[in-house]
């Protein structure tokens, strides 16, 4: 009759279950961890990466002819093309030829603000020309998308001012006018009636 084990050798099989458990436990958890972390990073242009995690964010809404419009959140600093990237760039239908006479892509963003890409055939596209009249008598001229020859037109606005409106391009406020030193403050308010953004 074979004599049944005594002391610790009887215990053995509880240690030898309860060492894989552990080992299965602490596998798992490490797992789990790195699946939880390795989430994509949000998407910061290549000179534009935040120093620390309290970095401030800006929040942007991107609208029109963009492959996937929305409100965007970025770090403070970003471009106008870092928005356009996050929106999925532009649609084959954006009016191109707009988007490269009326905004400056190099232009930083300001928190809140807004960007429209029209269509091709749209009214700020190949409509502007049959718009423009109206845009200039009834409701003023768009800083935005303004013709160089309707900003020419304004009173006190040479060839050397137009250029600087359309480099800054694009414009949340009125004001960025000066603040960008595209007018002086002077001209500004004689204009500031007879513009809209």
């Amino acid at each position: 009759m074979p004599v049944p084990p005594t002391g610790v050798s009887r215990y053995w099989p509880v240690f030898v279950f309860g060492g894989i458990s552990v080992v299965c436990i602490a596998v798992a958890c490490t797992l789990l961890l790195k699946t939880t972390t390795s989430s994509v990073p949000i998407r910061f242009s290549e000179d534009e990466h935040p120093a620390s995690p309290s970095a401030h964010v800006i929040v942007v809404d991107v609208s029109g002819a963009v492959v996937s419009p929305g409100v965007y959140r970025l770090v403070e600093g970003s471009r106008v093309d870092d928005a356009l990237f996050q929106a999925g760039g532009l649609t084959s239908d954006a009016d191109d030829v707009w988007v490269a006479r009326s905004i400056n892509r190099a232009s930083i963003l300001t928190d809140g603000a807004k960007m429209f890409i029209p269509k091709k055939g749209s009214v700020q596209g190949t409509s502007v020309t049959s718009l423009g009249n109206v845009t200039a008598t009834q409701m003023g001229i768009s800083i935005n998308t303004a013709s160089t020859k309707e900003l020419d037109a304004l009173p006190g606005v040479g060839e050397v001012t137009v250029g600087k409106i359309v480099a800054g391009r694009p414009y949340q406020r009125l004001e960025e006018l000066v603040e960008k030193q595209v007018m002086k403050p002077s001209l500004f308010e004689k204009l500031k009636g007879q513009l809209i953004l």
